[in-house]
């Protein structure tokens, strides 16, 4: 694929707009157009009583030849009563004018949502557009995810008040007759277009740098986590893994439709007007009774600035109390938050946040976002489903200072080892290219080997036996990325410096201070070799080296720090590690190994003798084994001073120092206090080794 077929496209252009719908129709199935203008046909040719027939309507409502996908699985709103009522609408006559027509058409979406959802089910907006747009081809387009066909009108330069789909598809298809002209005649024409506006929305959304969607996508909720007024809701909602709301006065909705609950609460509130209970009786129904597992719920922080704690909701409703914050009982529902907020600045409209318990279909709130705050979106998700976790402040520091120069984008990563530098790495590269993989795409990891004193590792070489030269899998990589200069590339050079980076490195960092430098591969034959003799240093090129400093490492050389942006991780929180949430062991053991963890970082950070993620992860691994297998014969205490001593303890090593001796004695006291004799025994080994030859090392 060329950078050309990759190009964004001018939709509000008839020049655009016709180049875009002539890419779209290449793409267009001719046998779907064929089995749509069948369809087409055969209801058109239905009279009302045909339309009215309970199997009829079942077989149209549940077509998915127009438009794949859906949410509803229950099709049993399609009795007599409604399918006769759809009937009898759909034999109309439309009005002649165009605002007319959109107005009928909307009403009819609108009654048959309403009537459809009477029981508190999901309003079907999915099924309901799809099927109109079969009963009326001529005023639908195929799209019947209704953010689509909204987006598209803009795309295309018509905007919709109140974000109305049905009037969306009518500017669309005018759009279009304005550009390229009226459909071919006959229902196999109209077909086409349908289909051709589905394949243009898909194709703009992949060129102008959409998020690819699905229709099946959750919904997003914006909830507070009670009355303003009321103090520590918010804490106690998001340390409880729970959705608040407020409305502690109104009753668990218990009826069978929305009608029905709003006069219960009528008639507890008598004083107020019908209206006035409405509002607040529609929050605490929806809340209840349409949202879904899945869905995402936005807790807008009042305790926290300007920030905002988004998750999924993770179970039922459950109206209980809550006695932590004022005992009544409270409308919840159980949460998995994600531990990376988000920033109301973020949002192009961050206003929409002061609107409670308003709900937006999640496209539309995450194509609000900065470019930056997309990235950090797309991995907090990521980070969240995989229990990974990052700082912000890391990654916005990282994204600055790899773009704070027009050509040369590289990064350092350097510290603790097991603190999540190659994660962090990788993680921003898939967000930031939409790779799905670390290799064969526009994403490469290389682990750098000990005795790389030369370029040939990376670059490649010419071969003295064959004569061939012996590619690389960075040489093709940075062919790759030469040939595509509108899509970034970006190179992960795992543990850069177990060899020297200004050897093996250096046509790299020569070639990316020179403005059109150029990387050299060879002075042979190009032809001969298949292999160009160098690429210009690409600007679309970004690299990312992750370095641990200790004694098996080597140095990091000034010519390689003045080129690159630097970025420290050493300290890190046991109590934050993301797997405390989910892991197996019980209340008590997880409560005894935090703790522990957390008093061990503390006596080894000063000495930098502290230990990284993947350590706690091991740690719990080991401890999480024994509970499972009935065979194993150690009790906790046992395993816990076998695997401290296993993965904590070989990392003490240094020199008489007192603030190396200051760690061994607080460790030592932590560890018999905790009654780990065994550990304890090993670090009063190693201060009687440190007594009698001014250094101590766990392996000696």
């Amino acid at each position: 694929m060329t950078p050309a077929d990759r190009a964004p496209l001018e939709l509000k252009t008839d020049e655009g707009l016709r180049t875009a719908c002539r890419l779209a129709g290449e793409r267009v199935d001719p046998k779907r157009v064929a089995d749509l203008a069948k369809l087409l046909r055969e209801i058109r040719k239905a009279d009302e009583k045909e339309r009215a027939d309970e199997a009829f309507q079942r077989k149209v409502w549940t077509d998915r030849t127009l438009w794949g996908g859906g949410l509803v699985k229950d099709f049993g709103f399609l009795d007599a009563d409604f399918c006769a009522w759809f009937a009898s609408r759909t034999v109309q006559p439309l009005p002649e004018g165009r605002d007319e027509r959109v107005q009928f058409l909307r009403r009819l979406n609108d009654d048959a949502l309403e009537r459809i959802a009477k029981g508190g089910a999901r309003k079907p907006w999915i099924e309901s557009l799809r099927t109109l747009a079969l009963f009326f081809p001529e005023d639908f387009t195929g799209l019947a995810y209704k953010d689509w066909i909204v987006g598209l009108s803009r795309d295309l330069g018509r905007s919709v008040r109140g974000r109305n789909p049905v009037r969306a598809h009518r500017l669309v298809l005018d759009r279009l007759r304005e550009a390229i002209g009226a459909p071919a005649d006959g229902l196999a024409g109209t077909a086409e277009r349908m289909l051709l506006v589905n394949e243009l929305s898909l194709l703009s959304r992949e060129r102008n740098g959409h998020e690819p969607l699905d229709e099946t996508r959750p919904t997003i909720w914006v909830v507070r986590a009670g009355e303003p007024d009321e103090k520590g809701a918010e804490d106690f909602a998001l340390s409880n893994r729970l959705a608040m709301i407020g409305f502690a006065d109104l009753p668990a909705p218990e009826t069978d439709d929305f009608r029905s609950y709003r006069t219960v609460v009528h008639e507890q509130k008598p004083e107020q007007s019908l209206q006035g209970v409405a509002g607040r009786a529609a929050q605490v129904w929806k809340f209840a009774r349409e949202m879904r597992r899945g869905d995402i719920v936005i807790l807008p922080r009042r305790q926290a600035g300007r920030r905002i704690a988004w998750g999924t909701v993770a179970g039922d409703y459950e109206h209980c109390p809550v006695d932590e914050v004022d005992g009544q009982h409270r409308h919840t529902r159980p949460v998995k938050w994600m531990p990376a907020e988000i920033s109301r600045s973020d949002f192009t409209d961050p206003g929409i946040f002061d609107r409670p318990q308003r709900v937006y279909p999640i496209d539309s709130l995450f194509s609000g976002l900065s470019r930056f705050a997309r990235l950090w979106g797309t991995m907090a998700r990521r980070a969240g489903a995989e229990n990974l976790r990052f700082e912000r402040s890391l990654v916005e520091a990282l994204h600055l200072g790899l773009w704070a120069d027009e050509q040369r984008h590289f990064a350092v990563l350097s510290g603790l080892s097991g603190t999540g530098k190659t994660q962090i790495a990788l993680r921003y590269a898939m967000a930031l290219t939409g790779a799905t993989s670390d290799t064969g795409g526009p994403v490469e990891v290389i682990a750098v080997h000990p005795g790389w004193n030369d370029p040939g590792p990376l670059l490649g070489y010419v071969n003295p036996l064959t004569g061939g030269y012996a590619r690389t899998e960075f040489l093709n990589f940075l062919l790759e990325a030469a040939a595509k200069p509108d899509e970034t590339h970006v190179l992960i050079l795992d543990e850069m410096n177990l060899s020297h980076p200004e050897q093996y490195f250096a046509p790299i960092l020569s070639a990316m201070e020179i403005s059109d430098g150029e990387i050299p591969f060879h002075r042979g034959d190009p032809e001969e070799l298949r292999v160009p003799t160098g690429v210009p240093y690409p600007k679309n090129l970004v690299i990312i080296g992750t370095v641990n400093m200790d004694e098996t490492t080597m140095g990091i050389s000034d010519k390689v720090l003045d080129r690159a942006f630097t970025l420290e991780f050493w300290d890190i929180e046991p109590e934050e590690w993301p797997g405390w949430e989910s892991c197996g062991l019980d209340g008590s053991e997880k409560a005894t190994v935090r703790g522990l963890l957390v008093s061990l970082t503390k006596t080894l950070s000063p000495a930098r003798r502290h230990f990284g993620w993947r350590v706690i992860a091991e740690v719990v691994g080991f401890l999480e084994g024994r509970s499972r297998d009935a065979g194993i014969e150690f009790g906790a205490d046992a395993a816990l001073d076998q695997v401290i001593c296993a993965k904590v303890l070989p990392r003490l090593r240094g020199s008489d120092t007192p603030r190396f001796r200051k760690c061994l004695d607080e460790t030592a006291a932590v560890l018999e206090e905790a009654g780990l004799e065994m550990c304890a025994q090993k670090v009063r080994s190693l201060k009687e080794d440190l007594d009698a030859t001014g250094s101590c090392s766990f392996w000696r």
